[in-house]
């Protein structure tokens, strides 16, 4: 990277940005009745959360085209690292040994992959101190990255808006929703006509045109459904662009799946096809899941391992998904995987990471400083069970430190706290109050999508409290870049 923060010219162009777009809002003579139009079209859409619509911000975030690159440089960095450990963890026995992995998730990850990519689709979120440019990840994200639907819903919901329509007028807009859906679908489809390392034609004998051996004739998407899952709408747009693609696709329940020693067939689908042969899998389920269900996903690991069915991602993923990761890149047997530019990079923006069984951590030091520290379980989603120990009394900090020690069952990580930059936005979360509220300042997480090496995106959240999630009243805000 040429920089490792975001230069103050980008911070201030993007700042001035915002204040325009909430200039036009503040002179919206039909400001009210435009917050209830774009909650509406959220009513409308497919981004749901406990049965109501997605919160989301009225106020778009507003990118000019310097905090585009250097977003996709950071993101696409941190992608080649995690390349370079999920290589390294498959050939190197002293690199595997660094890892606290249940020995069913061993046996998962050194299961051979379809594909020579390492990494198909991760999501690398991060804050942003948009006072300093400085960066800092909070976690890296794979196969069963989301958010891409709740962003095509927010963004559909505001664009029909006085102040978005007026802002879009004065500059040159783009948005990343062609790239978020059809780009996916694309290099999904694309891997799959790559053949891996192992099996790479002859010049002479290669094709750029997909072959009938390579292109899948039915994609199954293979969650583990919750009750009210809160991406089936995601996933069911999803199918419906890989149809559009000529390529039949299903959802299926992780535990609903069949197979017969020669063919994968999902039972039900809750979009698409029901008993029908997979020839070609996005995994959507993630590794915590099948732990969790061991016992009923059978039919998957056996189809995978044996390979009757070609599956992105491989499980593999899971070696740079599981947080534990931040807790290992400063080890001097990683260290040595990386470029003198690379570790500069992993110093500057990887937070300080311990286990809290860590030899010689000092753990009287962080039960005595909450403020410094947040707590994590090193495998799970949606924040469930993070911890911000700003967020508590030193009563409750040591009670949760401890009962992270005690719990037989998740590994825990403490890692050096950030708060989230603070900006100007209005929630809209269907109260009767937020159509006529005046702006508050809200923290921002970032999220930037990168498919096969390639930045695809980004996703915006957006909450009052230090965790910043859909279950803490958490937002997600349109992204424009201005390309000016």
């Amino acid at each position: 990277m040429n920089s490792t923060t975001l230069s103050p010219t980008a911070l201030a162009q993007n700042a001035a940005y915002t204040q325009e777009y909430l200039a036009y809002l503040s002179e919206d003579t039909h400001d009210e009745a435009n917050r209830r139009l774009a909650w509406a079209r959220m009513g409308e859409g497919t981004a749901f959360y406990q049965g109501k619509p997605n919160a989301i911000s009225y106020v778009s975030r507003i990118f000019g085209e310097e905090t585009r690159t250097f977003m996709s440089t950071l993101s696409q960095t941190a992608y080649h690292i995690m390349c370079k450990v999920i290589i390294a963890y498959q050939h190197d026995p002293k690199i595997r040994a660094l890892f606290h992995f249940d020995k069913r998730v061993e046996r998962l990850v050194q299961l051979p992959s379809c594909i020579s990519e390492p990494l198909p689709l991760t999501r690398v979120d991060f804050m942003l101190d948009e006072t300093n440019g400085a960066v800092h990840f909070c976690e890296f994200n794979t196969d069963s990255s989301s958010g891409m639907d709740e962003t095509r819903n927010a963004t559909s919901s505001l664009a029909p808006t006085t102040p978005y329509q007026e802002f879009c007028a004065q500059h040159p807009c783009k948005n990343d929703l062609a790239q978020l859906f059809d780009g996916w679908v694309d290099t999904f489809l694309d891997l799959l006509r790559k053949p891996s390392q192992e099996h790479t034609p002859s010049p002479a004998n290669h094709s750029d045109e997909p072959s009938e051996s390579t292109q899948p004739t039915h994609v199954g998407i293979i969650v583990c459904l919750e009750d009210a899952h809160p991406h089936i709408g995601e996933l069911q747009t999803y199918a419906e662009v890989f149809e559009a693609h000529g390529v039949s696709c299903s959802v299926y329940d992780v535990r609903e799946l069949e197979f017969d020693g020669k063919n994968l067939r999902g039972k039900h689908a809750y979009y698409g096809r029901d008993n029908t042969v997979i020839d070609a899998i996005w995994r959507f389920c993630i590794v915590v899941d099948l732990l969790k269900y061991w016992d009923q996903v059978s039919p998957l690991i056996s189809a995978v391992e044996c390979g009757a069915v070609r599956m992105i991602g491989a499980f593999s993923t899971q070696i740079v998904h599981d947080k534990q990761l931040f807790a290992l890149l400063r080890h001097p047997l990683m260290q040595a995987l990386f470029s003198p530019d690379e570790q500069r990079f992993i110093e500057e923006h990887i937070p300080e990471t311990h286990f809290l069984d860590e030899a010689g951590l000092d753990l009287e030091e962080i039960a005595a400083n909450p403020q410094k520290w947040v707590l994590k379980p090193t495998d799970w989603y949606a924040s469930i069970n993070v911890v911000a120990g700003p967020d508590c009394t030193p009563e409750a900090w040591a009670a949760h430190l401890e009962s992270a020690r005690s719990d037989p069952h998740t590994t825990y990580i403490v890692q050096r706290f950030y708060a989230p930059s603070q900006t100007p936005t209005i929630p809209l979360y269907g109260n009767e109050a937020d159509f006529s509220a005046p702006p508050t300042t809200v923290g921002n997480l970032f999220g930037a999508y990168v498919y096969a090496g390639g930045f695809a995106g980004l996703y915006v959240r957006q909450g009052p409290h230090d965790v910043i999630g859909t279950a803490r009243e958490g937002l997600v805000a349109p992204v424009l870049w201005v390309d000016e």
